[in-house]
């Protein structure tokens, strides 16, 4: 077993500073800021304060001009100044010499220390280092974890997908954790928890249904335009919160020179993509980004615009990876002949593997003006647009044994707009304000372009087939309309404040402020209204085709609204705010000693809560009293749960650094504080959609006898009218309740970090620790998942209603014992949690750039465990992608993001061969654990009703509490027992039930490298650049080097099915193990390479060239 605390390490570059004019760059955050600080103390020649002396602060590039004056002890600050530079920093006193500090650089989010000793001699290239890394890290406001990215640095780094992923990942506790959609875990934490903005304005999802924490697939600005990237793991400054990853980027502003650029790049699949033992590769065709940047003045040193206008588009796309198909589970042929029995009935599911003109397209527009006021107050106007159409040909039904036809793909649309107005202001010497005021306007429409029910059929006889197609453990073809998107729409309107307020006083510098947020949502959410016909083979013949085309199914599924409901009433319109005053101090307590101390406040509001369902009058349900409150009345407290003052959350924070006095650099900084995070907002919204008021009610059938099947989507067999509101034996109620006493996911963090400059090479060396601790982490609860009726061979309880039954290929028989019969066994209850924590250890070298190198390696060890990991959006999903051993099983378990161990490196080597034009080298190396995974019985084995999450029982070799089918032959059970005994964890687990993300996928390398190039232009400060960004260069250099073997997005490995429980349990019983499925096959789950899956344009597996050229002017 690995430790829990295993020592690693991790740090950051810093540069040794000697002249009468010490400068040092500080690290507090300024709340997803767009801009930078600088702040420091003046002292006299005998080493007193200088009171009175005025510091100008001057952008060079642009005129922007900042002026303050020291205070009593010889400090000073200044804030809303623009990030980058240089900047030039004159300090006049009355009868000292004038001081001149030039080449100034500040980075984003960071408030920079130029502390000046008047009448000294001023070493001006100790000065122009400030904002570098190596600066950064040995201050006294630095006490947090993160990392900056600008400049050089950010221009060079290997970026082959032009996104931010490419740049989150330079951060050792950063960790990809899939490579397709760009998701990024920070220290094995949900991605969903992280808070991603550019300019101040949010670019999470809005509303959070996509995997990868984003509204959108690619970057939601275009690259070109990104001056700086502020990555903090941890952060103690009170005006920022997230359990997750704070990470902000800001665009580059105008000045008073015109600049700008002209690009495209280039990724052509037929040849710049690797093949993998076969042909080409045909996700899609080509990759092309074309666009353009300018910047400039309006009125010189006084209003300055800056604007950008992106096209991406992805042209071709196609359904590729691992399918039945390519895994030789099934022919072309039998896909084909199964689309055509299809259409006979009056489908259109068009031709498998045919993808004629569908194209990702995505707009990005950017728009920026910078106003100085007055020396004194500065304003910024922002406008984002993203626009993006995205024709989706996998979903989750993706698998090695499922074939999908076009008709089952459908296409996002997204539109988002963000606008952002900031006003900085320096009132006096001692005091600064800053105001931000955000919009965003977010609409999604999900669909297929002909409205259909969705139609599937399984090569296997009903043991085989599911009326949830990917639960099926058989192969099988799919086509119609995806039962998620028959009528699918989201709106979202964002709006944000921020008013805080900076005062100084001498060696305090006191902070304070409030944050306002509004969001409105609504989600259209009409599943399964077309209606879903699942097909198998019930004559045995070998194939489907004759029932589908006699359209004698085995399932069919469909939900309808309730009469007086309509579609937009379904959507659950609601409002979310929340206002979180903040205040801190932090104190200079003396020369080695900083401190920062203060506390945050959230106060959620919900504008209304949701309806509430009562019993029916007739079709009751046993127990059941007609009018009463139905959720309320069965489990003792309501489901009309109204988030307010008693969902508030107060978060103290407390940091420190010290640096210790000594001939290099040395200090320790830590720190302890409570954050929290708002939670993907759907999963607040599933309380409002379904409530047994506004949602829709649910009709199965498995005799076509009795609801014969119909292709019209608008009229499917079945009832149609059903009393809104009330809940009854035949018309059930899918009811998603919060927790009366709910928090938002919050967690302590706590973090101990300790810097040291080394001797040798510029190096500088940092061993960092952190832990997260969850104090409200969610969980969910099937409350009327039924009453436990007998047990299982291995002692887990059983569900069935009967059970044991007659049947040899069933468990039982009628799943969830005694549930009540009004109220869908899917419905949730979201609550909290304690369960669950993150150690991580980060050893890293850096060296900071000279001579044209710049490098760094870590390594971090973490250990992570959840009770819910919340991969999903619907609430009965997230309690269904948990794998237990019992229903409502809220234990504790390794995290499904935890990477026990990941060693990186990154290196850039500038060299100019001839004139000013450098020709630049960049790699990045992340080797690290694949992600863990649960081993499982691939059926419903205890009657809950889910398959595929009850975890597996590991036999021994001769095991009395299992046997195997009948027809089993001895070697396929003695090639099941020498996997076992192949595998270390299975074979160290035998006898025992499987624990939960207990065992891991392969171990994964991926090298990158990028090759750049300036060249001379028309002017001689004009440059061509030509870059050639190459994804898994190993791939490159070795086809069977750099692929990734795994298990896809549910995280769980089937062992087995178990097709019976013989004798009399607990103590004389015997699973029934099924090794092979009706084909002959195995069952048991074999990892796949993991080739691309939601976004074709982002392979896995396989290297991939992305060819940039830019004219800079």
């Amino acid at each position: 077993m690995r430790s829990r605390h295993e020592q690693i390490f991790a740090g950051f570059s810093r540069t040794v500073l000697s002249a009468a004019v010490a400068i040092v760059v500080a690290a507090p955050v300024l709340a997803q800021s767009t801009s930078s600080g600088i702040g420091g103390q003046v002292l006299s020649a005998s080493g007193q304060p200088v009171a009175g002396a005025e510091v100008t602060i001057t952008h060079v590039e642009s005129g922007t001009v900042s002026r303050t004056t020291t205070d009593a002890t010889g400090r000073y600050n200044a804030r809303g100044l623009r990030v980058g530079g240089p900047y030039t920093i004159v300090i006049n006193k009355a009868g000292e010499p004038k001081k001149t500090e030039e080449g100034v650089f500040l980075e984003l989010n960071q408030v920079s220390t130029v502390n000046a000793t008047l009448g000294a001699t001023t070493s001006l290239a100790a000065v122009q280092v400030v904002g570098s890394s190596r600066s950064l890290q040995f201050d006294a406001n630095n006490k947090g974890v993160g990392t900056s990215v600008s400049g050089r640095q950010l221009e060079t780094a290997v970026s082959g997908n032009r996104s931010l992923d490419d740049i989150a990942r330079l951060d050792p506790r950063v960790t990809v954790t899939d490579q397709n959609d760009g998701s990024i875990s920070v220290a094995g934490q949900n991605n969903r928890y992280n808070s991603i903005s550019v300019d101040g304005l949010s670019v999470n999802d809005p509303f959070g249904l996509n995997s990868n924490g984003l509204g959108f697939t690619g970057s939601p600005v275009s690259a070109d335009t990104i001056a700086a990237y502020d990555i903090k793991v941890t952060e103690f400054d009170v005006s920022t919160d997230s359990v997750g990853a704070n990470i902000n980027a800001v665009t580059k502003s105008g000045t008073n020179d015109f600049r700008g650029s002209v690009y495209y790049a280039l990724t052509d699949a037929s040849s710049m993509i690797g093949k993998l033992d076969g042909p080409s590769y045909n996700g899609f065709a080509k990759n092309t980004t074309k666009g353009a940047t300018l910047g400039g003045p309006i009125i010189k040193d006084k209003l300055f615009f800056f604007g950008s206008y992106e096209e991406q588009e992805i042209s071709g796309i196609a359904g590729v990876g691992t399918d039945a198909v390519s895994s030789g589970k099934l022919t072309a042929k039998q896909v084909s002949d199964v689309a055509s029995a299809f259409d006979t009935i009056g489908l259109n599911t068009g031709t498998y593997g045919s993808a004629s003109g569908v194209a990702l397209k995505n707009k990005r527009i950017l728009g920026k003006l910078d106003w100085n006021i007055t020396d004194d107050h500065r304003a910024r106007f922002t406008f984002q647009r993203t626009e993006e159409t995205k024709p989706t040909p996998y979903s989750s039904y993706v698998q090695d044994r499922s074939a999908i036809l076009p008709s089952n793909w459908y296409t996002v649309s997204s539109k988002t707009d963000n606008l952002s107005v900031q006003l900085f202001s320096d009132w006096s010497e001692n005091f600064s304000t800053e105001l931000k005021i955000g919009h965003q306007k977010y609409n999604v429409t999900n669909g297929a372009a002909i409205d259909q029910p969705e139609v599937f059929a399984c090569f296997s006889a009903a043991s085989g087939c599911n009326a949830t197609p990917q639960n099926s453990t058989a192969s099988w073809v799919i086509g119609g309309e995806d039962r998620f998107r028959h009528e699918n729409s989201i709106a979202s309107t964002r709006i944000t404040g921020t008013l805080s307020g900076t005062y100084s006083a001498g060696d305090h510098v006191i902070m304070g402020g409030v944050d306002y947020l509004s969001n409105e949502v609504a989600n259209v959410f009409g599943q399964l209204l077309h209606g879903s016909y699942g097909f198998y083979d019930k004559n045995g013949n070998g194939s489907p085709v004759d029932e589908i085309l006699a359209k004698n199914y085995g399932f069919f599924t469909k939900n309808y609204l309730p009469t007086g409901v309509a579609l937009a009433d379904s959507a659950g319109t609601w409002k979310y705010t929340q206002i979180s005053p903040f205040i801190q101090d932090t104190w200079q307590a003396n020369k080695n000693l900083s401190l920062v101390y203060g506390a945050r406040i959230n106060m959620p509001r919900a504008d209304h809560a949701p309806p509430v369902a009562l019993e029916s009058a007739t079709n009751t349900a046993p127990g059941a009293v007609a009018g009463a409150p139905v959720w309320e009345s069965r489990f003792g407290y309501t489901s009309a749960t109204t988030l307010g003052s008693k969902n508030t959350v107060i978060e103290p924070r407390l940091a420190f650094n010290y640096a210790f006095d000594s001939a290099r650099s040395m200090q320790l900084r830590g720190g302890l504080g409570l954050f929290q995070t708002v939670p993907p907002y759907v999963w607040l919204t599933n309380a409002y959609t379904n409530n047994g008021v506004v949602s829709s009610k649910q009709y199965t059938n498995t005799n076509p006898a009795n609801a014969p099947f119909s292709a019209d989507p608008n009229n499917q067999p079945g009832p149609t009218n059903v009393a809104a509101g009330v809940c009854a034996t035949n018309g059930t109620c899918q009811i998603d309740v919060i927790d009366p006493d709910f928090k938002m996911p919050s967690a302590w963090k706590f973090a101990l970090g300790f810097d040291h400059e080394l001797p040798w090479w510029g190096l500088t060396g940092a061993v960092e620790y952190q832990r997260v601790k969850a104090q409200n982490a969610i969980d969910y609860k099937l409350p009327n998942i039924g009453t436990p009726k007998g047990q299982l061979p291995d002692g887990r309880d059983s569900y069935w209603q009967t059970y044991p039954n007659a049947s040899a290929t069933q468990v039982g028989n009628g799943s969830n014992n005694a549930a009540f019969g009004e109220i869908n066994t899917r419905s949730t209850l979201l609550t909290n949690t304690d369960g669950g924590y993150t150690d991580s250890v980060t050893l890293s070298l850096s060296k900071a750039l000279s001579d044209g190198l710049r490098g760094s390696v870590s390594i971090t060890k973490t250990r992570s465990t959840e009770v819910n990991p919340g991969t999903a959006a619907q609430a009965y999903s997230n309690y269904n992608y948990v794998a237990r051993i019992n229903p409502n099983d809220s234990s504790e378990a390794t995290s499904r993001f935890e990477v026990p161990l990941s060693v990186k490196a990154s290196l850039s080597w500038d060299k100019a061969f001839f004139g000013d034009n450098k020709t630049t080298i960049s790699m990045y190396y992340n080797g690290r654990s694949g992600l863990p995974y649960s081993w499982t019985f691939g059926n419903d084995v205890n009657g809950d009703s889910i398959a595929n999450v009850d975890l597996a029982y590991i036999p021994l070799v001769n095991d009395p509490k299992v046997t195997y089918q009948a027809g089993t032959s001895a070697a396929d059970i003695q090639a099941f027992q020498d996997f076992i005994s192949g595998d270390e964890y299975l074979n160290s687990r035998r006898g025992q039930i499987a624990q939960r993300n207990a065992s891991y996928q392969p171990w994964i390398n991926q090298l990158d490298m990028g090759f750049q190039q300036e060249l001379p232009a028309f002017s001689k400060r004009d440059k061509f650049v030509m870059r050639l960004d190459i994804y898994n260069f190993l791939n490159f250099l070795n086809k069977d080097w750099g692929q990734q073997n795994g298990l896809g997005f549910f995280g769980t490995r089937r062992l087995a099915n178990v097709a019976d429980v013989t004798g009399t349990c607990p103590t004389n019983c015997q699973y029934v193990y099924q090794l092979k499925d009706s084909s002959g096959r195995d069952l048991r789950q074999n990892y796949g390479v993991y080739d691309t899956y939601t976004n074709p344009a982002r392979v896995i597996s396989r290297w991939q060239a992305m060819l940039t050229v830019r004219y800079q002017f």
